[in-house]
């Protein structure tokens, strides 16, 4: 290899090479940067014919043009040239190329056989140079076959993405068109025109619009609801870009809820409106009943609280919600005290024959129950309550209204009537069964028919007289002092001094009262006939004690006690008085003494523990 460098512009850079080195020349080419500056004459010992090959294997090493020299042409930076090795080199910028070579075909001397040998070696080389070409070329076409194949693949690849997204893109059309076909809400979508896009067929109840009209403005249609505002609230939408809503009338009496809001395409951008109109009727007339419903809540529960019958509300699962004020005054519980707490644990609710947990399960399946039920207030007073018990469910709970009316002085009153009521049929008895045997014994022991009267009258006097006492104290008993001045008065007459009863105040029970009553009469009786009470100056004296206790009993003395009459013999024989004055009250025991300067009967009984108690 040759370099030839001039000092002119630009430089020249001579390079040579023998038809061999074909491979070594394209490495070189390769290697030499293509903005040098410099201009690379290449001299290759091939024939001319063979240059124009040799230019097209040397091109795809190198970004400098290739050019193959002919005639007298410039030198220029940055390009590459071939010349024939009997060419001249370049002078100044300037390829002086010789006369065409002597014809070879042309018959030499002897001394001419060298330069055949080199002909031949010369189309040696240029059948190499076309071998590697034919080489270099089938190289470039497999690259090309196999980037085709790949440019082929990728093609397929994105053919088969498209067809997908094609696919997609066809489904959601159809589903859109489904969903608007199905859906039972007026929708109209409008562009930023404020022109109809699309809408579903429920909007044809509301709009005269066709399938026809898209694209035209929806102010030139008319509808059916008093709305004047839809094109402008769509734009301030669009402005805005902020939903907007209005519960609006229709011409029929009915209600829409029209909602409009921004309508986005599929990257984002604002496209126009969405409206929807929804049917809104049924809500409005639910919310109205509902409205008057709550009105009327509130005005019951306004009554509840003023009223003074105890009503509260408690949840079935809770405690206390509600407490009127006849419920405070009832249990003693103030409100604050009350809300929260569990009724049966603030009232120790009991049911009478039955359980609390029964009742719950009753109001449960039948929604209501009524009773008897037993509270304790606040000052522990066990209270007897009539009871209304209501279940309702109200916004998913369980709910339970109660009224109650203490009837717990009811219930007592019943107690005594019932109390009553057999103490009467027992005293009726008792008392028919004294009738019975006063009428018989006065019979017995009277001799004359005015005696009979009379005697049989006193005692039946006497009799009423005790029942009057128990009847006025219901029953309870009969106060001695009482007792005894009903029975002994009319006896004394105008003169009250002969008849002397002291005795601190003592209630002697009913099974007590009558037979004393009966007892008193008697002695009275006796008296008034043979003893003190027959004769102006006599006096009775009535008197009696209430001792300690003795086996839980109080032991009662009573003393008759007759003076200043006429003198006393004790009788022959034991009549029916005498008999009922030593016998007729029940545990009783009597001393009957007929002195001589009078009559003294002491009485002495114990009366039992709970009726001593209220007799101090």
């Amino acid at each position: 290899m040759e370099f030839a460098e001039q000092m002119s512009d630009p430089p020249i850079v001579g390079i040579g090479a023998s038809a061999s080195g074909i491979k070594a020349l394209q490495q070189l080419v390769e290697a030499i940067p293509g903005d040098t500056g410099a201009a690379y004459v290449v001299v290759v010992d091939v024939p001319p014919a063979q240059h124009l090959a040799l230019a097209d294997i040397l091109r795809p090493r190198t970004a400098m043009p290739v050019v193959q020299a002919d005639g007298r042409q410039r030198l220029s930076r940055n390009h590459v040239y071939l010349i024939a090795p009997n060419e001249a080199m370049p002078a100044a910028g300037v390829i002086v190329l010789p006369l065409p070579p002597v014809d070879a075909s042309l018959p030499l001397p002897d001394d001419a056989a060298a330069p055949r040998d080199v002909r031949i070696r010369q189309l040696s080389a240029a059948l190499g140079l076309a071998q590697d070409q034919i080489r270099l070329t089938r190289e470039e076409a497999d690259l090309a076959k196999r980037r085709l194949h790949a440019a082929n693949e990728a093609l397929q690849r994105l053919n088969g993405e498209l067809q997908q997204k094609l696919d997609t893109v066809s489904r959601a059309c159809s589903d859109l068109e489904n969903f608007m076909a199905a859906t039972d809400i007026a929708t109209l979508i409008l562009d930023q025109a404020l022109c109809i896009q699309r809408f579903t067929p429920r909007l044809l109840e509301l709009f005269d619009i066709s399938a026809d009209d898209l694209g035209r403005p929806i102010d030139e249609f008319t509808h059916q609801l008093e709305y004047d505002g839809l094109a402008d609230h769509s734009r301030e939408v669009l402005r805005t870009l902020m939903p907007v809503e209005h519960e609006v009338m229709s011409r029929d009496g009915g209600w829409y809820l029209v909602r409009i809001r921004p309508h986005r395409t599929i990257d984002g951008a604002v496209g126009g409106v969405i409206c929807t109109f929804v049917a809104i009727t049924e809500r409005r007339r639910a919310e109205e009943a509902l409205r008057e419903s709550e009105e009327r809540l509130r005005q019951e529960m306004r009554l509840v609280e003023v009223t003074r019958s105890p009503i509260f509300v408690w949840d079935f699962n809770g405690g206390i919600l509600q407490w009127n004020r006849g419920s405070e005054q009832l249990y003693g519980y103030r409100r604050e005290e009350a809300l929260g707490q569990r009724k049966d644990i603030l009232l120790h609710t009991r049911v009478p024959g039955s359980t609390f947990a029964e009742l719950r399960q009753t109001l449960l399946a039948r929604g209501s129950w009524s009773g008897e039920l037993v509270h304790r207030a606040k000052d522990g007073r066990l209270l007897t309550v009539e009871s209304q018990i209501e279940l309702v469910e109200m916004g998913g709970r369980h709910l339970v209204l109660e009224s109650t009316r203490d009837i717990t002085d009811y219930k007592l009153w019943e107690e005594r009537q019932q109390l009553l009521l057999g103490e009467l049929t027992h005293r009726v008895k008792n008392a028919l069964t004294v009738v019975q045997s006063l009428a018989r014994q006065t019979l017995r022991t009277t001799g004359s028919r005015e005696d009979l009267i009379e005697r049989f009258e006193g005692r039946l006097s006497a009799l009423a007289a005790a029942y009057k006492l128990l009847v006025e104290t219901d029953w309870q008993g009969a106060e001695l002092g009482v007792l005894a001045r009903s029975q002994l008065n009319a006896y004394a007459g105008r003169q009250q001094d002969r008849l002397q009863i002291r005795g601190n105040p003592v209630m002697l029970p009913p099974d007590y009262a009558t037979p004393f009553g009966l007892v008193l009469h008697e002695l009275a009786t006796n008296a008034a006939k043979y003893g003190a009470l027959s004769s102006e100056a006599g006096r009775v004296a009535l008197s009696w004690e209430l001792g300690g206790r003795n086996n839980s009993h109080h032991r009662l003395t009573v003393i008759w006690k007759e003076r200043g009459g006429p003198p006393v013999n004790a009788p022959e024989h034991r009549g029916f008085g005498t008999a009922l004055i030593g016998g007729g009250i029940p545990g009783s025991s009597v001393r009957h003494e007929f002195r001589r300067e009078g009559v003294v009967c002491t009485i002495e009984v114990d009366l039992p523990p709970g009726e001593a108690d209220t007799a101090v």
